[in-house]
């Protein structure tokens, strides 16, 4: 039986000739603007809030407006979530890609989940074997997870009375902040590890 002789396998530096498309900048971007929209709509809330912003609206019904701006919060929320944590999986798959060519990534990296990509990516291509509870992994894993819980939602029976799952609650801009916070961090702590990668991320926002 035939067989195919395997191919000599060269690292690429950081810096190659060659043009290369990725998506990672524009969701940094996005993320941003999301954050900065939630923002507005939070304070908004805060102006028209009819009762004490520590309180509940038991009967929103009763606040249309109110409502409709409540759920635009939280859509932008949940979107600026979303998007850090594509820019900065978008980010890896450039790395990877950057680093090892498109046929080898895909082929051996491009399915892997979040932080194991990044620690065989460390190691692969910057010959740094990086600890899971090195600073770096942990603000990814921060990341991921603030997108998981939107992602892969779960389902929680409620105990007591049903109307409470009606109220209309009024929240700060915390989850966001933090998962956009986190990607920056991400992005930050990448360039301490790996300093080439600068010139990569200067093209982004934050950078």
């Amino acid at each position: 039986m035939p067989t195919i002789a395997p191919q000599t396998f060269t690292l690429r530096p950081h810096d190659p000739e060659g043009v290369w498309e990725s998506n990672d900048n524009r969701y940094r971007l996005y993320a941003h603007e999301l954050l900065a929209e939630h923002k507005v709509l939070c304070a908004e809330l805060i102006r028209l809030w009819p009762i004490d912003v520590d309180s509940s609206i038991t009967n929103p019904a009763q606040y249309p407006e109110i409502t409709k701006l409540a759920k635009k919060r939280d859509q932008s929320s949940d979107t600026a979530r979303i998007y850090a944590a594509m820019a900065v999986e978008g980010y890896l798959n450039f790395y990877g890609v950057l680093r090892l060519g498109q046929q080898v990534f895909d082929d051996h990296f491009e399915r892997m989940g979040l932080v194991p990509k990044l620690l065989v990516l460390l190691l692969v291509c910057d010959q740094l074997n990086v600890a899971r509870n090195d600073p770096l992994v942990l603000l990814l894993d921060k990341v991921a997870q603030s997108r998981n819980l939107l992602v892969h939602p779960k389902a929680t029976e409620v105990v007591g009375d049903p109307a409470t799952c009606q109220r209309l609650s009024f929240s700060i801009p915390a989850a966001a902040e933090q998962a956009v916070a986190n990607m920056e961090l991400f992005f930050a702590a990448f360039v301490i590890a790996v300093p080439q990668a600068s010139n990569h991320l200067a093209r982004h926002v934050g950078a």
